[in-house]
């Protein structure tokens, strides 16, 4: 699932031409979700290989810094002994699968945000979107990680996920 999340975003990504574009995220740029996205992504990896937890990425390279966070965290995650750790991370220490789980969710709504603000398509694969539904109803994120929910606009998964994450797609 980690590497279709990812995929699907870096596909986002080549696809942006005005990163100063507003994204859903108010206040907040193509550019800014984009170099947001990619700090995470250092941090989640950080949280497992002790390497940094940011990353700056050039701004005319923010896919390029993408696709070197994801390519990081897919080989940390790889480990099932990492996925069954727990490892030092904001929230407190957290298993691995915890951390990959959150991973894929900030890559796929983050995926969303970056596509809808750049008018770009996105085609995230079903499988992740009907997990990170799953996940989201089993586990639902602390509050104030995402904005509040809001009432889906359609019973397609991807809306659904979205709206309990405050996006009215």
């Amino acid at each position: 699932m980690l590497a279709k999340a990812y995929d699907a975003t870096a596909e986002v990504l080549d696809q942006v031409t005005d990163w100063s574009a507003p994204s859903p995220c108010q206040g907040w740029t193509v550019h800014d979700v984009a170099t947001h996205l990619v700090n995470v992504m250092c941090t989640f990896a950080a949280a497992v290989d002790g390497g940094p937890d940011s990353y700056s990425p050039d701004s005319h390279d923010v896919a390029g810094g993408y696709r070197k966070a994801a390519a990081r965290c897919l080989a940390v995650f790889e480990d099932p002994a990492v996925l069954a750790a727990s490892h030092p991370f904001p929230l407190g220490p957290t298993p691995g699968s915890v951390i990959a789980q959150i991973s894929v969710s900030e890559s796929l709504v983050h995926g969303w945000d970056v596509a809808r603000g750049a008018g770009v398509p996105y085609a995230p694969a079903q499988e992740v979107v009907a997990a990170m539904l799953v996940a989201s109803e089993e586990n639902p994120p602390p509050e104030g990680l995402f904005g509040p929910p809001v009432p889906p606009s359609s019973d397609d998964p991807l809306t659904v996920l979205l709206a309990r994450l405050g996006r009215a797609a």
